[in-house]
């Protein structure tokens, strides 16, 4: 859509910085305090309608701030350091991997986003009608009543994202450069078509926007012609 100079970005970085706190802080309030407890039916769509977008967008402004890489195929994992300083978060969340009650150990940002699937098959579907009729399917297990455990793991894992973004820039660009290296088919594995949750009809209408302008850059940024 349009490129990001480093001017731009100090204006577009702390906004989105900004809008994650937020979020961070309104799914910290809809987990609650234990890490384990078994959470109330409903609950955990609601924080996944708000910790997906946000997600999707804390990788595309770390994507945003990454430097350009110059790659060689010998050196791969030596890519990644910023040729400037990360523009960081106006302010830490106040919510600590302490506070949030698990190991700071176990919450490791996501980097990558699955690929689109492929489109639905149309028109009819023909049955066979000349052989026996097919087994009833078994019924389906009984769902484990889920707890906040994982979902406050990467709760902490977007606030540590906050805490220390020039980390997790350098980790994106090494792993830009191993997936560049390789040749993969999607260098930059992130789902531009479909970001993660910004199709939801009740999304924050800040957070649909902050994301789909910096998808928009970000998406410039991956395909746009050398030069």
């Amino acid at each position: 859509m349009f490129p990001l100079d480093e001017q731009d970005m100090e204006i577009v970085a702390p906004e989105g910085w900004a809008r994650l706190d937020r979020v961070v802080l309104m799914a910290a309030d809809l987990l609650g305090p234990v890490a384990g407890a078994i959470l109330p039916k409903g609950v955990a769509a609601k924080i996944l309608a708000i910790l997906k977008p946000a997600e999707a967008l804390a990788r595309r402004l770390l994507y945003l701030l990454a430097p350009t890489l110059t790659l060689t195929p010998a050196s791969p994992a030596k890519a990644g350091a910023s040729s400037g300083p990360v523009i960081r978060p106006p302010h830490t969340s106040p919510v600590t991997p302490a506070q949030a009650g698990a190991a700071p150990r176990k919450a490791v940002f996501r980097l990558t986003e699955p690929a689109s699937r492929g489109p639905k098959p149309t028109g009819p579907r023909i049955r066979y009608l000349d052989g026996p009729p097919a087994p009833p399917k078994p019924p389906k297990p009984i769902r484990t009543p889920q707890t906040a455990a994982k979902l406050r793991d990467r709760l902490i894992a977007l606030t540590l994202v906050l805490g220390d973004p020039d980390h997790h820039v350098k980790r994106l660009a090494r792993l830009l450069a191993r997936r560049a290296a390789k040749a993969a088919p999607r260098p930059v594995p992130f789902n531009f078509d479909k970001p993660p949750g910004l199709a939801r009809k009740h999304l924050d209408e800040d957070l649909r926007d902050v994301l789909a302008f910096t998808n928009d850059a970000a998406h410039y940024k991956a395909h746009a012609p050398p030069g």
